[in-house]
């Protein structure tokens, strides 16, 4: 791989996933197709994904923590099945063709988005915090999210953010738990796909590793400094954009 195509990776990565990790989801969801187009296999796209949110969203996780953002207790309730189910979807992943994950993709993408926007605008909040329903949903809703993530290189994120939005108020601590519970589902589904995988290019890992890192700080950075009201149209836009890309490209 030239140092152009990597170069336009690196700043594309930085810029995008200081973005995302202002909602605490992690870019690889937009990243992967740009990969893509730029000649990167999906199969090897969709791990330098997961590899993205890994590292992406560890900075962020460690800059949210020291704020007290990020809900440690109901996140690893989260983590436990999502991390179980992502190497299950990964495997999968790679077995199934392209344009099906992206229809895959736009299905829970859609699903986040109407949720994320009826559960806010009716004040859900904490509707099954601290009740054995939060934990059943949790659990239920990390597994989803997990083999999701997997299955298509995301982490899970955009799953699980809807979901917190429901028990939880502030969505600073919204996006810095998804953030957390998206990182141990992306570090799950990256290491099966390095069993999975041949011709890995480590030029650009490291390239990733390094624009992930500086994206997940300025982006925890700029949500702590940001109103609470706009983290939630930051993480409203980013869906929508999202959705509309994926779609455009498969139809």
């Amino acid at each position: 791989m030239n140092s152009i195509i990597l170069s336009i990776i690196f700043i594309l990565t930085w810029i995008l996933s200081a973005l995302f990790a202002v909602a605490g989801v992690g870019a690889a969801n937009t990243l992967i197709p740009i990969y893509y187009s730029l000649g990167i296999p999906f199969s090897i796209a969709a791990a330098a994904g997961l590899l993205l949110n890994v590292f992406s969203l560890s900075s962020a996780t460690v800059n949210n923590g020291k704020r007290g953002r990020v809900l440690w207790k109901l996140g690893t309730i989260f983590i436990i099945p999502a991390v179980i189910m992502a190497p299950i979807g990964a495997f999968i992943g790679i077995h199934t063709p392209r344009k099906i994950l992206l229809w895959i993709f736009v299905a829970f993408l859609g699903y986040t988005l109407y949720n994320l926007i009826r559960g806010r605008a009716k004040e859900e909040t904490n509707k099954f915090s601290g009740n054995i329903k939060g934990y059943i949903l949790g659990i239920t809703v990390g597994a989803i999210a997990g083999f999701l993530g997997g299955l298509l290189g995301v982490g899970g994120g955009m799953i699980i953010l809807p979901v917190l939005a429901l028990i939880e108020k502030d969505y600073k601590k919204v996006s810095a738990t998804a953030g957390y519970v998206a990182l141990f589902s992306s570090a799950s589904g990256f290491t099966s796909y390095l069993f999975l995988l041949r011709g890995i290019s480590y030029d650009l890992w490291l390239v990733i590793l390094i624009g992930g890192i500086l994206g997940g700080f300025s982006g925890s950075y700029l949500m702590n400094k940001m109103k609470t009201l706009y983290v939630k149209y930051t993480i409203v836009s980013i869906i929508t954009f999202v959705l509309i890309k994926i779609l455009i490209g498969i139809i």
